[in-house]
């Protein structure tokens, strides 16, 4: 048997204050009407602790807190938790340890990895959390196996849950799905998704190869050496063409620098022009204005014996040298003044005579360095197009033939770049079909270990179900002459009877609440000869007796299920222990039963004392 679960007591705070109601015994039955509250009173056992699959009904809700004290084997525990917020957390105090700490849980699981309130109390009771995800074992799926509902004991076979969720829990508390066995079945699952996952990405690939027509290993190799002979030959024409581009770049430049070099001879003749030009054009005006001088000098030195506005012969017969030819008055300084006049002729022409000479000099100087000049511009214009020449015919057909073979050696580059990639993604083909054999095999061998330990607790739950069986076939006969057989399935845990299943018993009532009450004691029969089973020594009935009547037949198998319950809780197992066994019903006992504890409640005195009469 696995833990025992016993309850101490529950409390409410309500307004201020603490009222309880007491567990103590292996057997407790809360009797009263509907509408005191019972039901209330058990689901909020299950609040306290931090499930949330149970209802908070209102009269809960009106209080403050609620706390449960209860003992899992010999350790003594106390939750506390808020009444009035179903999140927040549970508190649980650790009564046999004083000096320990209480642990806080919250009701959800934290974000960090911290477990639940929920998770923590089914640490206690030693129930492993099997699985991951979705697919995890909870206090979810366990408490249908403690605590039997009275909205489901008449109409649903351990609360309703489904297939899946019922191997799972029956054979985690059976004890023949363990730790181990669930690794080795998660084990399995991640190799056979791994596997899978490797080969739908080697179909894939395979499949777009085979639409694009690409080719295989061999034909890419044989291309491979071929390009790559290619673009050596090609890539050392074009590092020769680029040397010899080089070598004819710097004839090139040397040719544009002799050009450049004779540009300050051509700077300096034309400087030189421009000067001889200047002094030519500057002799030039020293000539004119010698010419003008001279030109003056000699008008003003005309014949006197002619008028000098006319030119007509003037009369000069009878006029003396000092007598003026035009107005014949006597002028005494004019023979001095006339040979001045020719000196001064003189000396003007003499001026204009030099003046010309040197202009005429200065022309031919002029003449000279302009067609110095003109050479050195020539002598520039022919080095220039000297290097233009050599740079059009010789240079440019040689860098566009370097441009060229460097273009055919990276594009024989890019292809063999491609073909590379090409070879690679083969290359990555044999990998993953390596990688799926050996995923395959992986899978094979995870498989083979699963299967041996599925098989393994597949044959150890059969013989479990099958003494379950003997047990449930056995209380079925005791409780209902008309049971012919009666057995439990051994991979979903189902109960049959008379080889129908629960589904087809009845449309709802007794029948069904026998069923399910008996297939529980049939396992907790079981429970006492098999320690390995790890379902705490508990259980939890609200309404045992629904579907039957308070007289004859249905009165009498009601006394009689109320018995095998008490027998069920005082009957000690292999090691003296007992599970505690609490039930919920309408009306109290006739006669008392040894070994149980009566909790009489009614609509004055409801389970919750204290709240107000409206709520149950």
């Amino acid at each position: 048997m696995g833990r025992t679960l016993t309850l101490e007591g529950q409390e409410f705070e309500v307004e201020g204050r603490w009222v309880s109601r007491s567990f103590a015994g292996p057997m407790v039955l809360v009797a009263g009407e509907s509408g005191a509250g019972k039901s209330t009173g058990l689901e909020a056992q299950w609040y306290a602790v931090g499930l949330t699959c149970t209802r908070v009904m209102p009269a809960v809700r009106a209080c403050e807190r609620t706390r449960l004290t209860f003992q899992i084997d010999t350790v003594r525990w106390r939750a506390t938790r808020s009444a009035r917020s179903t999140a927040g957390v549970v508190e649980f105090e650790n009564l046999a340890d004083s000096g320990q700490p209480p642990v806080r849980c919250p009701v959800k699981a934290g974000k960090n990895g911290e477990p639940s309130a929920a998770e923590f109390f089914q640490g206690l009771l030693g129930i492993p959390r099997i699985g991951t995800g979705a697919g995890r074992l909870t206090m979810e799926e366990v408490l249908p196996w403690m605590y039997i509902q009275q909205a489901t004991i008449a109409i649903s076979y351990l609360g309703g849950l489904s297939h899946a969720r019922r191997r799972l829990a029956g054979r985690t508390l059976l004890g023949a799905h363990d730790a181990q066995v669930e690794a080795l079945r998660s084990r399995a699952d991640q190799a056979r998704k791994e596997w899978s996952a490797a080969k739908n990405t080697l179909e894939k690939i395979l499949k777009v190869r085979a639409e694009r027509g690409l080719d295989e290993l061999g034909d890419l190799q044989t291309r491979q050496a071929q390009w790559t002979a290619e673009h050596e030959e090609t890539a050392a024409q074009a590092r020769a063409a680029t040397m010899e581009l080089s070598k004819l770049a710097r004839r090139h430049q040397a040719l544009a620098d002799q050009a450049k070099a004779v540009e300050p001879a051509q700077r300096a003749a034309r400087a030189g022009a421009d000067e001889a030009e200047k002094e030519a054009r500057s002799w030039a005006c020293a000539e004119g204005e010698a010419e003008g001088l001279y030109a003056a000098l000699r008008e003003l030195a005309a014949d006197p014996t002619t008028c000098p506005v006319c030119h007509q012969k003037l009369v000069t017969e009878g006029l003396t040298d000092e007598q003026c030819p035009l107005c014949k008055e006597i002028d005494p300084g004019r023979a001095q003044r006339s040979r001045q006049d020719d000196e001064r002729a003189q000396e003007a022409r003499r001026q204009r005579d030099h003046a010309r000479a040197a202009r005429r000099k200065a022309d031919d100087a002029a003449a000279a360095a302009r067609l110095k000049a003109l050479q050195a511009d020539q002598a520039v214009r022919e080095a220039y197009a000297r290097a233009a020449e050599f740079g059009r015919d010789i240079v440019d057909p040689q860098r566009e033939k370097a441009r060229g073979l460097e273009a055919a050696a990276r594009e024989l580059a890019a292809r063999l770049e491609q073909l590379a990639q090409h070879l690679r993604e083969v290359d990555a083909l044999h990998d993953l079909k390596r990688e799926r054999d050996s995923l395959a095999a992986a899978k094979g061998k995870a498989q083979e270990e699963f299967t041996a330990a599925e098989t393994n607790v597949s044959e150890h739950v059969k013989a479990l179900a099958e003494r379950w069986s003997v047990f449930f076939e056995k209380r079925m006969k005791a409780t209902d002459p008309q049971v012919r057989s009666a057995s439990i399935d051994a991979d979903d845990f189902s109960p049959l009877v008379n080889g129908r299943p629960f589904d087809a018993q009845a449309v709802a009532g007794a029948v069904l609440v026998r069923i399910n009450i008996n297939a529980m004691l049939a396992l907790r029969d079981l429970m006492i000869e098999v320690p390995a089973i790890l379902l705490p020594g508990f259980l939890m009935i609200d309404s045992p007796l629904s579907g039957l009547g308070t007289h004859g037949h249905d009165q009498e198998a009601g006394e009689v299920m109320l018995r095998t319950l008490a027998d069920c809780a005082t009957r000690p197992d292999a090691q003296g222990g007992v599970q505690q066994v609490v039930c919920a019903v309408n009306d109290p006992l006739s006669e008392p039963v040894p070994g149980m504890r009566e909790i009489l409640v009614d609509k004055t005195d409801r389970y919750i004392p204290g709240l107000p009469a409206d709520l149950a």
